[in-house]
């Protein structure tokens, strides 16, 4: 067996960070930079007037995944997407029991799911590049990452799933592999806040990259990212997986990883699937 080349706590870190990042976003979704009062904590509120630690569908999604390779003997594309249905029928994952949050090209795709029985239902055209194939992408780095080229390959297929343009399957490699291998050379390093914090992949990638560069501490780098506004649940738990690769759960602050829903499940969920044999795809 190949051993990983991230450490358990880099693990935890990556599908924690995910939830921590959505958690402290959904404060701020659909607000216009400029237009509000920056957070600096970990608050709850939002247009679904969550808890605070109480994340959306970005980490419900994850989570279905998490299941799905717990569970299944490799890539299972029917089995991910049935939990994904699960959780927008009967709010299977979800952090107050129903599906209160889903991106319109995720709704789409399930229904083309269940029309077809294809389960790689997302629309290829490059116009519909929205973000749902990076916002859930930590664990299929988790059970698959002691393979980089698995682990990109994979993200791809689990991209595919929902958004599947080759803007989408590229950004879903393409972060695969830095968190896969933490080679921070591999971001791209813009100089400037991104214009747009949106729902298009690229924006949401640029919007975390620069969010990076913002701090030297996973509490810095996140509250830049969310602090964007726009898509800002989704901008967190991007920038949330990326830090977590870097500064790892200990990384956390404390105080928002006591406050996660459902924390101790996510981290549970981070170590069985580090713990995976690397499996075939």
């Amino acid at each position: 067996m190949n051993k990983k080349p991230f450490s358990e706590d880099q693990a935890r870190g990556m599908l924690v960070g995910l939830a921590v990042g959505d958690a402290l976003g959904t404060t701020l979704e659909f607000t216009t930079r400029g237009q509000f009062e920056p957070i600096t904590d970990l608050v709850g509120g939002g247009p679904f007037d969550l808890k605070p630690g109480q994340w959306t569908d970005d980490t419900s999604m994850a989570m279905c995944l998490a299941q799905m390779l717990r569970s299944a003997n490799g890539w299972d594309a029917e089995d991910a997407m049935k939990r994904f249905i699960n959780w927008r029928d009967h709010g299977y994952l979800s952090s107050t029991r129903v599906c209160f949050d889903i991106g319109n090209q995720t709704a789409d795709a399930l229904r083309r799911y269940e029309q077809t029985g294809n389960p790689y239902a997302g629309p290829v055209e490059d116009a519909q590049s929205g973000n749902g194939g990076i916002m859930r992408l930590a664990p299929v780095v988790l059970a698959y990452g002691a393979v980089k080229e698995s682990a990109m390959a994979v993200a791809q297929l689990q991209s595919r799933l929902t958004h599947a343009s080759p803007r989408c399957q590229q950004a879903a490699a393409n972060m695969a592999q830095f968190m896969v291998t933490g080679d921070q050379g591999l971001l791209p390093r813009p100089d400037d806040p991104p214009k747009d914090a949106s729902g298009y992949v690229m924006h949401t990638l640029h919007a975390a990259f620069w969010a990076l560069t913002q701090g030297q501490s996973f509490r810095d780098v996140l509250l830049a990212a969310v602090n964007l506004g726009g898509d800002a649940d989704t901008v967190g738990a991007v920038t949330g997986q990326l830090a977590g690769r870097i500064y790892g759960y200990s990384g956390i602050p404390e105080g928002w990883r006591n406050r996660l829903h459902d924390h101790l499940k996510i981290r549970t969920a981070a170590d069985d699937l580090y713990a995976l044999r690397p499996i075939d795809q």
